[in-house]
């Protein structure tokens, strides 16, 4: 059969297929529904995974950057084996397949290592098998998914594909969305460590089950596209050709070639080399990417820090960090149903088309922009006066490490004042509470409720801050009150005080003192530290010496540094003291936004290129690229931590430079592109 007939039929079938509207398709109906599923769980549950996961490993080793480094390097690894063998012969409908069965595959072995026995030979074995799973299926989901959905339409319908990459990516904001609202929910179950795990894991391997289901059953309502063989072989041959042959002839008697690739002219079709440019090309036109989403996340994270410092109490009452972000994204997602539904139909209806290159470097420059913002908002907020509290009333934060969720009750004068639900282990540590106090100072009686009721009683201060500590194991529970800082620490010392919440006496041993800390509440005074990016102490405990690791201490910082577990290493956990400024978090929204736009045109309109640009059997190699690009970006990041040690206004005042740096880079890429690599498109390989 002749290609021109393999794409009639290709067309008729189509044509043919159930749709809504004589629109959609009601396969990308179905692929709409599972991928708000998948963001659902990817958003919550997925994260959980991968961190349950290096968790465990960390029993074995103290490597914690390493491990997630080489997980995310291995996301990327396997997401370019996966897509060459999904164009050579799998296909997309099998390879999504398989990667639900792989993701599946995970949390059973996850759960099954909760429920056997702990025996440390097969802990290592399910653990390092159930990562590996999960890289694989993580490096594969998406790219065929994109692919699958796009194969869904005729050739005329272009339009309406388009639309389906933008729901694809508002189904995904739409999950993590529903995610933010629902897991708070799951997380406030009273339940010990290994019966949370169990549920969380559960929960998402049951909607993995659901969507492999849905999707096995629903087969006939697909076109599925059969693989021809990819052509990332005849690639290769095409370089190895063109090197030998240069490095053959290479004497000033021999004439030169336009490009290096024509060395190949002897063995490989004219059609053959362009396409093989074209390749180099688009790997060109994805070489910014890495760069820019590392400046991306690092940017996001300043965010999350710079929301810890402004203002958050409402009717004096504080916003929690669950809250605001599910504010903020009620918010985004708000934005661009918007957009979708009257701002683009605008743009649309005025005649302004817009290529693909430029909708991306137009969502760049709104990136660059909320960075920009986010950079003059914190030199305001450097300007903007602390918010310290006033007569009769303190702040208080509560810090959570024990071993179950807890809910505290304050009493005032024996009568109830406020409620709180302390989430397991290391949860809420950064929202700040306003207490009001009769007199310059008053006993409060606070209710510890797990499965039994434990009473303590703390005395508040006026115009002071407080960390209030819950800690204790098997039902013994008890509460630590610490009076926080407010000065700040001199510049290259960080401030940090460690709480003892171990069985053991421990004893940490300076060059200028040595601090014994009694077991289960002991607790040090504050020590001047010297800032740098791995910071360690010596300690003994019952006489045997460990190193205290206390990781990154950051500008300006003040920490509190608990010890955990001291077998078979001593693990710690830290967290950072912030300032209360006065400026309202409601100034971060107009960044948020602009990022959250730069982001829908930048994300959407490299879905769309790298379909449509890509040579047709490479579609699902190209979009693993892409989206591998997500994930090597964490990569660089690792490396950029050293600029911790400055001043954060100096960091965002960095961060903008290098980001216009790097949009900049892309914009010259993209015009040659654009002028030069365009040209060279050619029909698909024959």
């Amino acid at each position: 059969m002749e290609a021109s007939d393999i794409e009639a039929h290709r067309e008729d079938q189509l044509l043919n297929m159930k749709k809504i509207g004589d629109k959609y398709p009601v396969s990308v109906i179905i692929l709409l529904t599972l991928k708000w599923l998948d963001s659902i769980s990817f958003s919550g549950m997925y994260g959980l995974l991968v961190l349950y996961f290096i968790s465990q490993f960390l029993y074995f080793s103290d490597y914690e950057n390493y491990l997630q480094q080489m997980f995310r390097g291995s996301v990327v690894i396997l997401a370019f084996i996966g897509a060459t063998i999904t164009d050579s012969w799998l296909g997309n409908f099998n390879a999504f397949i398989g990667s639900n069965i792989f993701l599946l595959l995970g949390h059973v072995f996850a759960m099954t290592k909760e429920i056997l026995p702990e025996d440390m030979s097969t802990s290592r074995f399910l653990v390092a098998l159930g990562l590996f799973f999960v890289a694989f299926a993580t490096g594969i989901k998406m790219p065929c998914m994109l692919c699958l959905a796009g194969d869904q339409f005729p050739v005329h319908q272009v339009k309406e594909k388009n639309k389906a990459f933008s729901f694809l990516y508002m189904s995904t904001v739409f999950g993590n969305f529903f995610a933010d609202i629902s897991l708070p929910s799951i997380m406030e179950r009273s339940c010990s460590y290994k019966d949370c795990y169990l549920i969380y894991l559960g929960a998402s391997a049951g909607i993995v089950t659901f969507n492999l289901v849905t999707f096995i059953f629903s087969k006939k309502l697909f076109f599925i596209e059969v693989p021809q063989g990819s052509n990332l072989l005849i690639i290769f041959k095409c370089v190895w050709s063109a090197i030998k042959n240069q490095l053959r002839y290479c004497s000033w008697k021999t004439p030169r070639r336009n490009h290096w690739l024509d060395w190949a002219s002897e063995k490989f079709s004219e059609n053959h080399i362009s396409e093989v440019k074209l390749f180099f090309g688009m790997l060109l036109f994805l070489s910014p990417f890495p760069f820019f989403w590392a400046l991306v996340e690092k940017q996001e994270i300043e965010w999350i820090l710079q929301a810890k410092k402004m203002n958050r109490f409402v009717a004096g009452h504080s916003v929690r960090n669950e809250d605001i972000q599910m504010i903020f994204s009620a918010v985004v997602l708000i934005n661009l149903i918007l957009m979708e539904l009257v701002f683009i139909p605008s743009i649309e209806w005025l005649g302004m088309n817009f290529s693909l290159i430029k909708k991306t470097m137009i969502g760049m420059t709104l990136i660059y922009f909320s960075s920009l913002i986010s950079f003059l908002l914190e030199l305001r907020i450097e300007k903007s006066p602390n918010i310290l509290p006033g007569t009769r009333e303190s702040f208080l934060r509560i810090i959570n490490v024990a071993d179950i969720s807890l809910n505290v009750t304050f009493l005032k004068n024996n009568s109830y004042m406020s409620y709180s639900r302390m989430s397991r282990v290391f949860q809420n540590a950064d929202d700040y509470h306003r207490i009001y106090l009769d007199s310059d100072q008053q006993y409060f009686q606070i209710n510890l409720h797990s499965k039994t009721l434990v009473k303590e009683e703390i005395l508040l201060e006026e115009k002071t801050t407080y960390a209030m500590i819950l800690y204790g194991k098997r039902k013994f529970y008890s509460v630590i009150l610490i009076k926080e800082t407010t000065t700040k620490p001199p510049n290259g010392v960080a401030y940090v005080r460690i709480i003892n919440i171990l069985n053991k006496d421990v004893s940490i041993i300076l060059p200028v003192d040595t601090y014994n800390l009694k077991k289960y509440n002991g607790t040090s005074s504050e020590l001047s530290i010297e800032i740098s990016r791995n910071v360690n102490l010596l300690c003994m405990i019952e006489k045997k010496k460990n190193v205290l690791k206390l990781g990154l201490l950051e500008f300006g910082a003040s920490y509190l540094v608990f010890l955990t577990e001291d077998t078979p290493i001593l693990k710690t956990w830290k967290t950072r003291q912030h300032e209360i400024k006065s400026l309202s978090i409601g100034w971060q929204l107009p960044q948020i936004l602009i990022m959250g736009i730069g982001k829908y045109l930048l994300i959407v309109s490299c879905m769309e290129f790298f379909y449509y640009k890509a040579p047709k059997d490479m579609k699902v190699t190209m979009q693993a690229l892409w989206t591998s690009t997500l994930f090597s970006s964490s990569l660089i990041l690792y490396f950029m931590t050293y600029i911790s040690f400055l001043p954060e206004w100096i960091e965002d005042f960095l961060l903008s430079n290098i980001l216009l740096a790097v949009v900049i880079s892309f914009f010259i890429i993209g015009y040659y592109y654009q002028e030069t690599v365009l040209t060279l498109w050619r029909e698909p390989f024959s």
